[in-house]
């Protein structure tokens, strides 16, 4: 029953990637575009209405919080170090950075933390969704750009002129401030979000109708041992000191944690030219091994 549920969940996931493959295959698609498009209209949207919206629990924020940024330090330093002893190069470990450094947290896993944890599971994995969106649109952004010499100072105010930052920012000021949201920008803002998903796996498929696997089978391997086995064993021991065992918390992050390579990272490969066919293979076959690891984490929790 459990397995029947989680493909019920992973699979309309390959569908799309399937719809995109075949038009990237027979029609002639401007990856670019459609990608500039979802990362200053599409995404913005969806995290600025999605933290809007939310019931965050402000209470456990701060926990929360402190696992999702040091969860990721401990990751970079850990692929950095690996970077040192295997001899890669800088946009080598940017690029794996890319492709298992940040977890499809939303459209993957909250259904199924809702399925496994229920409405109070998801509540929780709301707010590390926020973290990560944050993540991906500051250090992501970073790690995309941060080639070709690039001064440090641009690759500073590229992040922060990014429309996904600043839509996440704003949401959480005005949630802090407890503003009202006016009914006719929450239901654009919605009504956009909803075509972020969609367009991001359509367009990850265009990408994958242009790759040739086998040039870049090595990284792919690697990228998904770092995001299915490395980066949930970090989770875990960080989970050990910030919550008992066998506490909620603990579950739901784990889990989140555990979920493949997110989709924008194919967008911010995309838009700055940081090997795209590399990250969007990564994140294809290890969001297709998800289907086996993320059930076996269930069964053990």
């Amino acid at each position: 029953m459990v397995i029947t549920e989680i493909l019920n969940v992973v699979l309309p996931v390959f569908l799309l990637l399937g719809v995109g493959f075949v038009v990237g295959k027979y029609m002639l698609i401007d990856s670019k575009s459609v990608s500039d498009l979802s990362i200053y209209v599409f995404s913005p949207a969806l995290f600025f209405y999605s933290v809007s919206t939310s019931e965050m629990d402000m209470a456990d924020l701060g926990r929360i919080v402190l696992f999702s940024f040091g969860l990721f330090l401990v990751f970079g330093v850990f692929v950095f170090a690996a970077g040192k002893v295997f001899g890669w190069d800088k946009v080598y470990q940017n690029t794996l950075m890319l492709a298992s450094g940040f977890p499809n947290a939303g459209n993957y896993g909250l259904p199924i933390i809702l399925f496994a944890f229920g409405e109070e599971g998801v509540a929780i994995g709301i707010i590390y969704l926020v973290m990560q969106s944050l993540l991906m649109n500051s250090a992501g952004v970073f790690y995309a750009s941060n080639h070709h010499e690039m001064p440090k100072k641009d690759i500073f105010f590229q992040v922060l002129r990014m429309p996904g930052f600043i839509a996440i920012l704003l949401a959480l000021l005005l949630k802090v401030l407890e503003v009202p949201l006016p009914s006719a920008v929450e239901n654009a803002t919605g009504l956009l979000g909803q075509a972020s998903i969609p367009t991001m796996l359509t367009l990850l498929g265009i990408t994958l109708a242009s790759i040739r696997l086998q040039n870049v089978l090595r990284f792919i391997w690697t990228a998904t041992m770092f995001k299915l086995v490395v980066f949930p064993l970090i989770a875990f021991g960080l989970l050990l000191f910030l919550y008992p065992a066998d506490a909620l918390e603990a579950k739901v992050l784990l889990v989140a944690a555990a979920t493949p390579t997110a989709a924008t990272t194919t967008l911010l490969a995309i838009k700055f030219g940081m090997n795209p066919d590399m990250v969007s293979s990564a994140m294809f076959v290890n969001t297709f091994a998800s289907i086996v690891t993320i059930p076996v984490l269930l069964i053990v929790l």
